[in-house]
């Protein structure tokens, strides 16, 4: 992303990127290669994104997406929209633009594949621009831009009804063996515009509250808050030959067990494209990928004839 010519708020938005935290190498470095704060980049990170939406630059879609992929904690349903699941998303990460296929239409913007015991969720993450209006005017009537965005879940909804698709999905992205033989689940997310569009007209939010179908979720962009956990998880890509990672947080922290991160590559060059982090921190995650990736089990211990791995955050 090319730096914007004139200086002013939108030109620090985009430059150095539009992910970048401005001032939290300094405080990563305090830690060294030890687990960041992750209070401390809850709060960074919830700074620079409500300059981000109060910016004129948010009309670009592009860059709300580019900060969201560099910063997944903010998008919803990592561990379910339906209930508070103990489950990690598979793979360890959201998927920016997914595909769904054989369909030629617009994928969505993310994906997470989140699951509990029983059922798999795959939420397929719509966004749209903070900008964009809820109603017209002064009016209670629903904004025809809401309508197109809202139309564009129930394509998606479409498509996992008909023929053999849902079959199609659990083999393009790669569905391990326990997550297929659980209920496939998909749920909808749409993020759009401001809740200023409504709060203060009891009849525009109690419309809004109506809009929702039974595996919706409508948001506004300002509602967006860091998730549970969120420092376990990057952004991936699915391509024909498998995952690869597009970015990692800055606050990254792994669990000790190789099978989670086995089935994405591209771990290292993430971790140098991402400026935010440390250096000894992002060297000592390189070495705990190697590690992890080449031997998936290398923090289990033997305990007679028990082999037992103790939870450990890297």
């Amino acid at each position: 992303m090319t730096a914007a010519s004139s200086s002013g708020p939108s030109s620090d938005l985009r430059w150095p990127f539009v992910g970048h935290l401005p001032g939290y190498l300094a405080e990563s470095e305090l830690t060294g290669s030890g687990r960041p704060s992750e209070e401390v980049y809850n709060h960074m990170l919830m700074s620079r994104w409500h300059t981000l939406l109060n910016d004129d630059s948010s009309k670009d879609e592009r860059l709300i997406h580019s900060f969201l992929e560099r910063h997944p904690s903010l998008l919803p349903g990592s561990h379910t929209l339906d209930v508070d699941s103990g489950h990690s998303p598979f793979p360890m990460a959201a998927v920016s633009k997914p595909k769904l296929p054989g369909l030629s239409d617009r994928e969505p913007d993310f994906m997470w594949i989140a699951a509990h015991s029983t059922e798999v969720f795959p939420i397929l993450i719509e966004i749209e621009n903070p900008h964009k209006r809820w109603f017209y005017g002064d009016r209670a009537e629903i904004h025809s831009d809401f309508t197109h965005a809202q139309g564009q879940l129930a394509e998606w909804r479409a498509w996992f009804n008909r023929g053999n698709n849902r079959a199609a999905f659990l083999d393009y992205y790669e569905f391990t063996t326990d997550l297929r033989g659980r209920k496939l689940s998909p749920r909808y997310v749409l993020i759009y515009g401001r809740s200023g569009d409504y709060t203060s007209n009891r009849r525009r939010r109690e419309k809004r509250a109506e809009l929702a179908r039974e595996d919706e979720r409508l948001l506004s962009f300002d509602s967006l808050v860091p998730a549970k956990n969120s420092v376990l998880y990057s952004t991936v890509s699915k391509r024909h030959d498998g995952y690869e990672v597009l970015s990692v947080p800055p606050s990254l922290t792994l669990f000790n067990d190789g099978s989670f991160y086995s089935p994405a590559g591209g771990w290292e060059r993430a971790l140098d494209d991402c400026p935010d982090m440390a250096s000894s921190r992002r060297e000592f995650l390189k070495e705990q990928f190697h590690i992890l990736l080449h031997d998936p089990d290398a923090y289990t211990e033997q305990h007679g004839q028990i082999r037992l791995r103790r939870p450990r955050w890297l």
